[in-house]
């Protein structure tokens, strides 16, 4: 998965999440309003039923005590009876009831009640601004208005609904011009909000937290998911690096087989031919010219023959690294005197400038096997006349990569790192050959890419040397560096730890 898909996925992810709590916010925030309203609704709906009640009795007689004195604004001529006993009675319309009941609601439930009118018998039953608002909006067809109103010191739901005029009211109210099906006022519902606003708050809570965690859960998994299928992704990768350089391999073991070793051979068969079929036809010199030809093919067989079995060896894991302390002089001039033969041919002087006494600790085998390619390499692209250098240092502290650069000359690099090791010894093999392009520098240790050219006097090779080199340096925790230039010759130089 590719990063910015990542970032596109959580964006999307974090949209759901929002989009969702915004959803329930809204529901969480309609249940609460639609309990209100049904307690509400309960509340207006009793007191209709008790009025009801109290309506088709034409009012209801209670006796007369302190908190029940006759109603002064109650015009009818039964206001107060007697009764034989000589009990006083009272009697209590629908108003009067009603603000009874509610002074009972608001003392013991904290709800209050008030029936009220644009134009009211009781002065007291005056409509406050609300009420007023709610009324011109019963006027305009509204059955029904619920809101929740701040004070100064609280905050309180209101709910109210009209009154309609029936039959049984017009004995009170015809007077003030009311008919049947007026609106003549209405009856209002108060009550504390705190709790029901705590309750909607607490749920509002709780889902915005199990949201976040839904939301981190699932960036955590997506994050976690990025991660390890680009591991996948990277191990599927390196497997399919694997199997291209197993085919460079395979297809470059063919290729040496194929050609490099072939070609080689058919010099030394053809030569060979010439002298069986007219040893006694030609002369001495020319026979010695046709051994020498036969001869120098047969040793670059061999030398082809002898990289192609160490880097089989060395690609099935064959080859044991056992390092050990040994004078670097000494294999030096064991591979100097072993290509002393092919550096005459070619009349190439062959320098060690190797110090005596420097010692390291390297597999001898193996370091035998690099300095043998490279100063066989410098004598192959070397011309006639020409110079091989070899020469050793040892550095100081070396931290991080050794890396080639382009100033005024073409230097490559193998990528290494020398860790743990606070010195390091430079072998460098220098010659005054043909040199090369940067581009060929570039292609030297990759087998898919590596070609095998020929030397100054058409020598042959099959590009694997180079690569041995790399892989036996690299065995020893160290790097090789090349600097050249066409027609300026070639230096590798070595880093190997101390």
């Amino acid at each position: 998965m590719k990063k910015k898909s990542l970032i596109y996925i959580l964006i999307i992810w974090t949209a759901l999440i929002v989009f969702s709590f915004i959803w329930n916010y809204k529901i969480i925030i309609s249940n609460n309003h639609e309990v209100v309203l049904n307690k509400s609704k309960a509340f207006f709906e009793q007191i209709l039923s008790a009025r009801a009640w109290n309506s088709s009795h034409g009012g209801v007689y209670v006796p007369v005590t302190d908190k029940t004195q006759p109603n002064k604004y109650l015009e009818d001529p039964l206001r107060e009876v007697v009764t034989l006993d000589g009990l006083k009675l009272t009697k209590i319309n629908p108003a009067y009831m009603t603000r009874q009941i509610s002074e009972i609601n608001q003392a013991n439930y904290d709800i209050q009640f008030h029936i009220t009118s644009a134009n009211p018998i009781r002065p007291a039953n005056k409509a406050d601004d609300w009420e007023t608002k709610s009324l011109n909006k019963f006027e305009n067809g509204t059955t029904q208005i619920l809101e929740l109103v701040k004070t100064d010191s609280s905050e309180i739901y209101r709910f109210m609904a009209p009154l309609t005029t029936n039959q049984s009211c017009l004995h009170c109210h015809a007077k003030q011009g009311y008919k049947l099906g007026d609106i003549r006022g209405g009856i209002s519902v108060s009550f504390p909000a705190t709790l029901y606003l705590k309750v909607a708050n607490n749920q509002l809570f709780y889902s915005a937290l199990v949201h976040f965690l839904i939301m981190l859960l699932g960036i955590v998994g997506l994050i976690f998911f990025y991660k390890k299928s680009n591991v996948y992704v990277s191990v599927v990768k390196t497997k399919n690096q694997e199997l291209v350089q197993l085919n460079a391999t395979k297809d470059r073991f063919f290729s040496i087989i194929a050609h490099d070793l072939k070609s080689p051979f058919s010099s030394i068969l053809g030569f060979s031919e010439i002298l069986k079929d007219e040893v006694e036809q030609i002369d001495t010199k020319t026979i010695k010219r046709y051994a020498s030809l036969i001869n120098s093919s047969a040793q670059n067989s061999y030398a082809l023959l002898e990289n192609l079995l160490e880097w089989a060896r060395m690609q099935q894991g064959q080859i044991q690294f056992e390092p050990e302390k040994l004078v670097l002089n000494d294999a030096v001039i064991a591979e100097i005197q072993n290509l002393q033969h092919s550096a005459d041919q070619k009349k190439i002087r062959l320098i060690n400038n190797t110090p005596e006494n420097l010692t390291i600790r390297a597999d001898y085998n193996m370091l035998l096997t690099i300095l043998r390619n490279l100063i066989s390499n410098a004598i192959k692209f070397t011309p006639e006349g020409g110079l091989v250098k070899v020469e050793a240092k040892i550095e100081g502290e070396v931290k991080g990569e050794v890396k080639g650069e382009v100033k005024g000359e073409v230097k490559g690099k193998v990528k290494g790192k020398v860790k743990g090791e606070k010195s390091q010894v430079l072998i460098s093999v220098s010659d005054t050959g043909i040199g090369m392009t940067k581009e060929t520098i570039e292609n030297l240790f990759k087998i898919e890419t590596s070609i095998s050219t020929g030397g100054t006097n058409n020598e042959r090779g099959t590009g694997l040397g180079l690569l041995l080199c790399k892989d036996f340096i690299q065995k020893h925790k160290g790097n090789i560096a090349v600097k050249s230039m066409p027609g300026k010759g070639s230096t590798f130089t070595i880093y190997l730890p101390k």
